[in-house]
């Protein structure tokens, strides 16, 4: 049986890989601060601790491993000491990175889709060693893939996800857009929701993950998004179909958003301006063996998925109060 370390493993995609995993009659060890979904996988070995205390990563360290999957991480330097560590000790490294570490806000570099080959985010030293990750999240996670490029002795797998949605997703910026469609009779919409994206729907990615533990040849850094590029209005067409749900579409240009300080992807998921931004996926599809769900089903799972839970009221984006007072703005502006 396969010896498979997971740092992370309780959240969101790990949770669902690790049932996968499960499934495969698999045992993989978990190792985390335990403040996520505490008590899930009764059945397996955890190991409680913070990947930045090295007395306690040094409990995974000291033994060996066929995989290790790298959910986790934040800080270049940890990951440096993490790996050096773990040198001769394991088999191979998948490193789930993000899509991020392109420049996200640059119109000029969403042109044509975007490939693997692509130029990322430099990192500075000041940005390498900042604690606060939020605010050089790309830098970070550009400088971890770049340290794992360096060591020519480490098998290492990157994958760089769009927006991930789907089941356990506790940012719920896919859901808002699901969220508004079924609950409100008005909706606003940015800029018509005629730009398109490309993003990652939970299920296929872990599925991904999992045919990346035991391939053979692969190449090295792969986008992992999972559906063609779609735009937000067909997004909420879906959804209004999905849901049965018929709302007004308010349109808010971009003139309108700026105006009214309204903050792309924070106030509008999914939304980042003027901008289509389509990642190349032929890597990842044709190197392993993996079906994808088109779009449309992946909505559908979400929807059912949601409706379970009882649609609650989204952590993320615009309040239903604000959005209806820009809502009403925006329609005596329109007419």
């Amino acid at each position: 049986m396969k010896k498979i370390l997971i740092l992370g493993g309780t959240g969101f995609v790990g949770r669902i890989l690790t049932e996968n995993l499960i499934k495969q009659g698999l045992e993989p060890v978990l190792f985390n601060r335990g403040k996520r979904s505490p008590g899930i996988f009764p059945e397996l070995r955890h190991i409680k601790g913070d990947r930045l205390n090295k007395d306690d990563i040094s409990q995974v360290t000291s033994e060996s491993w066929d995989t290790v999957i790298d959910f986790s991480c934040m800080y270049p330097v940890n990951l440096d000491e993490i790996t050096e560590s773990l040198k001769g000790k394991a088999g191979r490294y998948i490193f789930i990175s993000t899509a991020s570490v392109y420049p996200m806000n640059d119109p000029e570099f969403w042109k044509e889709p975007v490939k693997e080959d692509a130029e990322t985010l430099p990192c500075s030293y000041e940005q390498k060693i900042n604690p606060d990750v939020n605010s050089t999240y790309g830098e970070k996670k550009a400088e971890c893939e770049r340290i794992l490029l360096g060591k020519d002795w480490l098998d290492s797998i990157i994958f760089r996800p769009g927006l991930i949605y789907g089941r356990y997703d506790y940012t719920d910026r896919f859901y808002y857009w699901l969220y508004k469609v079924h609950n409100n009779s008005r909706v606003l919409l940015p800029e018509g929701g005629k730009e398109s994206f490309t993003a990652t729907f939970s299920e296929d990615f872990a599925e991904l993950i999992n045919a990346a533990i035991n391939s053979g040849n692969h190449n090295r850094v792969y986008n992992a998004v999972t559906h063609k590029p779609v735009t937000l209005k067909q997004y909420i067409n879906d959804a209004c179909v999905l849901t049965g749900k018929t709302p007004d579409l308010v349109n808010a240009s971009g003139e309108f958003i700026e105006e009214n300080k309204i903050q792309p992807w924070a106030d509008l998921p999914v939304y980042v301006g003027a901008i289509n931004m389509w990642l190349d996926n032929s890597k990842a599809l044709n190197d392993f063996p993996v079906f994808f769900h088109t779009f449309h089903e992946s909505v559908k799972k979400c929807v059912d998925y949601y409706a379970s839970l009882g649609w609650k009221a989204p952590a993320a984006g615009l309040s239903d109060e604000r959005e209806e007072e820009l809502v009403k703005l925006a329609v005596s502006q329109n007419n």
